[in-house]
C-alpha cells in the first residue's frame, strides 16, 4: 500500500522537478542541446545513413537466400539458427545498428525464422558499426582512430562470442 502511493508520488514529483530543472538551467541546457544535435548530424547520421540504404535494398535481391543455402552448414551449428541469418549477422557488423534488429524482425514475419530463432538471432545481430565505432567513437569521442579500432574489435569478438551465452540462456527455460 505505502508502496503503491510513494511509486505515485515519486514518479510525478520527478517529472516536475525535471521540468522546473529545465527551466531554471535553460541556458545551458540549450547549449547541451545543440551541441548532442551537432555531434549526432554531424557523426552519426553519415556514419548509419548510407548502410540504412543499402541494407533495406540488399535485402530485395536474392542475397539473403543466397548466403541462407551457402551458410546454412556454418550457421546451424555454430548458432542452431537457419543460413539465412548469416545475412543478418553480417549485416549487423556492417551497418550496425538498428539493422541487424531490423532484419531479424523481417525474418520473423516472412517465417525465415521462428521466435526462438529470432532470439538467438537478435542476440548477435544488434551491434554497432564499423563506421560509428571508429568514426564516431574513436575519432570524434576519443581522438583516436586506433582506438576506434580495438573497439570495433573487441565489439565484433564480443558478437560472435555471445554462441555460448545462449545455449546457457535456453537451459535455463
Amino acid at each position: 500500500m505505502i508502496k503503491t502511493k510513494l511509486k505515485h508520488l515519486i514518479i510525478p514529483t520527478s517529472i516536475c522537478l525535471f521540468t522546473v530543472f529545465l527551466v531554471v538551467f535553460s541556458k545551458d541546457n540549450l547549449h547541451y542541446a545543440k551541441t548532442g544535435l551537432l555531434l549526432w548530424a554531424n557523426s552519426v547520421v553519415p556514419s548509419l545513413l548510407p548502410f540504412f540504404i543499402a541494407a533495406n535494398l540488399l535485402s530485395y535481391t536474392e542475397v539473403i537466400p543466397f548466403l541462407g543455402r551457402l551458410l546454412n552448414k556454418v550457421m546451424r551449428p555454430l548458432f542452431n539458427v537457419p543460413g539465412e541469418g548469416a545475412y543478418a549477422f553480417i549485416m549487423g557488423i556492417i551497418s550496425g545498428y538498428p539493422i541487424g534488429a531490423q532484419i531479424v524482425s523481417n525474418f520473423k514475419e516472412q517465417g525465415i525464422c521462428n521466435k526462438i530463432e529470432c532470439e538467438r538471432l537478435i542476440a548477435f545481430t544488434n551491434n554497432s558499426g564499423p563506421l560509428f565505432i571508429v568514426g564516431t567513437v574513436g575519432v570524434s569521442l576519443f581522438y583516436d582512430t586506433k582506438t576506434g579500432v580495438l573497439l570495433l574489435i573487441t565489439h565484433i569478438l564480443a558478437c560472435i562470442t555471445v554462441r555460448g551465452h545462449l545455449q546457457v540462456v535456453e537451459t535455463w527455460r
